[in-house]
């Protein structure tokens, strides 16, 4: 091995352990984001439709 790849090496490990802890922040908030827009969009696909047979309890049911 000769200098230069061991310097690379060693300017690698510098740089990934300078930069790792924010590329884990960085992929937590991506996750968590579409974890949010994920559970939207699940929300707004089953919200039930009013039924009309059943009247709601601003229309006199019981």
């Amino acid at each position: 091995m000769n200098y230069d790849a061991i310097s690379l090496v060693l300017a690698s490990a510098a740089a990934a352990r300078a930069f790792a802890p924010d590329m884990r922040f960085v992929a937590r908030r991506l996750l968590s984001a579409g974890v949010r827009v994920g559970a939207e969009t699940l929300i707004e696909q089953k919200q039930p439709a009013p039924r009309a047979d059943i009247p709601g309890l601003d229309q006199g049911g019981s």
